[in-house]
């Protein structure tokens, strides 16, 4: 069971005219995902105060203050004070908040562990807070005199604090303060989003941990025989009508007849096993490259295996599809076969994309020059089939000459031979045929196994959820910066701003447990609120190489804009033996009077399907690290008010100096 409640937000009619459009939607596009076990955001109640710090800290550099906040009050509050705890709890009270959110609770709470501050011996620390709390006052009251002593303080302070600082108050802080702040830090953002070798570690994230290969032999194809009495019934007769041979005359005849059936038959069975075994290995090798007999419903095997092929296809191949075939086959039957019973099977198919990878990278290395069946077929034993035919031939004749020799025998002799030879020959070329194979898996498991190391040390030094989270801050500072520049916006003339940031289409996500999920390319979006205007713009962000392309923008009065709609969906998810939870989806639309769509915000994630257990908690993850929380809000009180939402934002400026100062 689910319900579905729909809440229609905001409409409001003003006068506009225009035609251009900047849009953003946020969280509607399936990605593939990339799980990584870890435990940074993993803690519990029964956990020691380290570790419950070193969370809270992984929590506020991974853009997740609000959680952040909760565990250093715990720390702080509860008899676990330090100075680093008290600069990193204010730090996340402050981040992702404008003024108006900060309420008289909030302020309180900040002014109490300053004095929890001022109560600790001075360190690193206790500076770092106290340039925090300078400069908030500076924001606060605007007093040349103090500017100059919060700037010159910050400038002091080692270059981590400084970006931290940048970080978590930006919301906060005005355009001359920005600037101010940006000619006093140590790490310029333009190239501090490059640092820790981003752009050769930064895709390695979004690759999932390789599984190991396992030794796969190809099951030997031979004939069925449902009833093998006669083979049975049939050798019987021969051995005991050989025996027969030595009861009656003995002449040269029955010795060269004798000398001749025995050697036939050796010669026969020796290279028809030689000739039948190799036909067998070449069978069984086919027949693992041709489709089985599978459900019309492909795996998610085949979907990655056919795409790693896809995505291998060399320059100018237009047969590569049939070329490639056999080998695509072979991995299909192998994988899905392996893995019919897996338990954690949709993440281990995807940790199996790099052997399928270099699967698909030995065939174009071939093509066009080689048969592209798992490896070139092995040649047959030279002169076997001729050989065998000779062993038949003397078989024949030493019947023959028994058979003018009076022995009778040479009837049941060869009829019981006709059953036993080929069932001999089948028995011991299917163990030859068997030692091929094994030879073969021994051969192709020792390459795969190279692959494998290779593969893991060059995901070797990957980059941390951590990191990830460092360099989009940079790249949300920077994307700022560069809107700010091009929309030639004086300092004095900026009110306020906000910053989007959503998956593009057809990204790949990487996950940490309980971590917000980060993705290979973004959609970035600033919206620059002024006196005069808004000018909103949008960008595409490669994540892997730092890359800012596609900007498109917009600049618009306040009375151009017509409408916002705020829609909230929220629908009860059942597991068993779990208690019901709920998933809100939110989705914001800003439209201007001619009906273009400014801006279409969603939160909603959509989640494949084996990852539908964390739902909820990747809803909220992605809400909280997109910038909607701390936009909507804003645009809410734009939508409203038109132009009087400056003075609206004056007045929450200050309420907040006065709840503050209380």
């Amino acid at each position: 069971m689910s319900g579905d409640t729909i809440i229609e937000g905001i409409e409001n009619e003003n006068v506009a005219s225009g035609n251009a459009q900047v849009g953003q939607q946020i969280g509607v596009q399936n990605v593939e995902s990339v799980f990584h076990d870890a435990t940074i955001y993993t803690v519990s109640d029964e956990d020691s105060a380290e570790r419950k710090h070193d969370v809270a800290l992984a929590y506020l550099t991974g853009g997740l203050p609000r959680r952040a906040e909760e565990l250093f009050k715990e720390l702080v509050f509860n008899g676990h004070q330090s100075t680093d705890r008290i600069y990193y709890y204010v730090l996340a009270v402050l981040s992702e908040r404008s003024f108006g959110d900060l309420t008289a609770d909030l302020a309180r709470r900040i002014r109490d562990a300053g004095k929890l501050c001022a109560s600790l011996p001075e360190d690193e620390w206790s500076r770092a807070h106290g340039v925090v709390r300078s400069l908030i006052e500076l924001v606060r009251s605007a007093t040349g005199d103090q500017s100059l002593s919060a700037v010159n303080a910050f400038g002091d302070l080692p270059a981590d604090r400084q970006d931290e600082i940048s970080r978590h108050l930006s919301m906060l802080f005005t355009g001359a303060l920005d600037r101010q702040l940006d000619a006093e830090r140590k790490h310029q953002v333009s190239t501090e989003r490059f640092a820790r070798n981003r752009e050769a570690r930064a895709w390695k994230f979004f690759e999932p941990d390789p599984v190991k290969p396992v030794k796969y032999r190809i099951r030997t194809s031979t004939t069925d025989i449902d009833d093998r009495r006669p083979v049975f019934i049939g050798g019987t007769v021969a051995v005991l009508s050989l025996a027969g041979l030595f009861f009656g005359p003995v002449s040269f005849l029955f010795w060269g007849g004798l000398i001749l059936l025995i050697a036939g038959g050796a010669v026969t069975i020796r290279y028809g096993i030689e000739h039948a075994g190799h036909a067998l290995h070449v069978t069984s090798r086919r027949d693992a490259a041709r489709p089985a007999d599978e459900p019309t419903e492909p795996s998610q095997v085949d979907k990655l295996v056919d795409r790693c092929f896809r995505d291998a296809c060399p320059p100018d191949a237009p047969d590569w599809p049939e070329y490639a075939a056999g080998r695509r086959w072979y991995l299909r039957r192998r994988f899905n076969d392996w893995l019919r019973y897996d338990q954690d099977y949709g993440q281990t198919v995807k940790r199996l994309k790099w052997l399928f990878d270099w699967h698909a990278r030995q065939v174009a290395q071939q093509w066009p020059t080689l048969d592209s069946q798992l490896q070139p077929e092995p040649a047959a034993a030279s002169g076997a089939r001729s050989r065998q035919i000779v062993g038949v031939v003397l078989t024949v004749m030493g019947l023959g000459m028994l058979s003018v020799a009076q022995r009778w025998q040479v009837v049941p002799i060869a009829a019981g031979g006709w059953f036993v030879l080929p069932a001999v020959i089948e028995f011991f070329a299917a163990r030859r045929a068997t030692r091929y194979l094994s030879a073969d898996a021994d051969a192709l498991f020792e390459q795969e196994m190279v692959e494998y190391e290779r593969w893991r040390a060059e995901l070797a030094e990957r980059p941390d959820d951590s990191e990830i989270a460092h360099w989009l801050a940079m790249d949300k500072a920077y994307i700022k910066a560069e809107a700010l520049r091009g929309g030639d916006i004086a300092e004095r003339d900026l009110v306020s701003h906000v910053v989007l940031n959503g998956r593009a289409p057809f990204t790949r996500r990487g996950v940490v447990p309980h971590g917000p999920p980060r993705y290979d390319a973004y959609q970035v979006m600033v919206i620059l609120l002024t006196r005069h205007g808004v000018r909103a713009s949008r960008v595409y962000l490669d994540f892997i190489t730092g890359e800012v392309k596609n900007e498109a923008w917009n600049v618009f009065g306040y009375d151009r804009i017509a409408s916002a709609s705020l829609t909230v969906q929220e629908k009860t998810v059942k597991r068993p033996a779990e208690p019901d939870r709920k998933v809100r989806n939110r989705d914001f639309r800003l439209r201007l009077l001619d009906g273009m769509e400014i801006l279409a915000v969603s939160d909603r994630v959509d989640v494949e399907s084996d990852t539908e257990d964390g739902e909820v908690e990747l809803n909220q993850l992605a809400a909280a690290t997109s910038g909607m929380d701390a936009a909507l809000p804003i645009l809410e009180a734009v939508a409203h008010k038109g132009r009087g939402w400056i003075e609206f934002e004056n007045d929450r400026r200050t309420m907040w100096s006065r709840n503050w100062a209380e």
